[in-house]
């Protein structure tokens, strides 16, 4: 089994993608009381799903390399359908990272709009 390069930034870009989602998560309606609770709650879900497809196109993305290459290995796949699958399987998690990049932006602009302060950015105004 072969580690490329793609994989490993595929699996930092899944940590940290947790990681903001875990902001997300924490932030409470209550710590932002001027926001209406519906408008808070669309940009929370708005929010986690970006979060959420960063993280499941990134998993599937180390998970599906690592199989198709140990898969194709074994199989015997020739040239250039080992390389075409593999390329269609990161230019999948690329398209991925592109949506999730756009309904990421759509939530950070909402939460700067609304006024949403993180948890994160409250704590550390005090």
């Amino acid at each position: 089994m072969k580690v490329q390069v793609d994989d490993i930034f595929a699996a930092l870009i899944l940590s940290l993608a947790m990681l903001r989602r875990l902001d997300v998560r924490t932030t409470l309606a209550a710590q932002n009381p001027l926001v209406p609770e519906v408008e808070f709650q669309r940009w929370r879900s708005l929010a986690l799903r970006a979060y959420d497809l960063v993280a499941i196109a990134s998993a599937a993305k180390v998970v599906s390399s690592l199989a198709w290459y140990s898969g194709g290995l074994a199989l015997g796949v020739g040239t250039p359908w080992f390389q075409l699958v593999g390329f269609l399987i990161f230019l999948g998690w690329a398209l991925a990272l592109i949506w999730a990049w756009k309904l990421g932006t759509d939530a950070r602009v909402m939460r700067l709009s609304l006024g949403i302060r993180l948890r994160r950015e409250q704590s550390a105004a005090r």
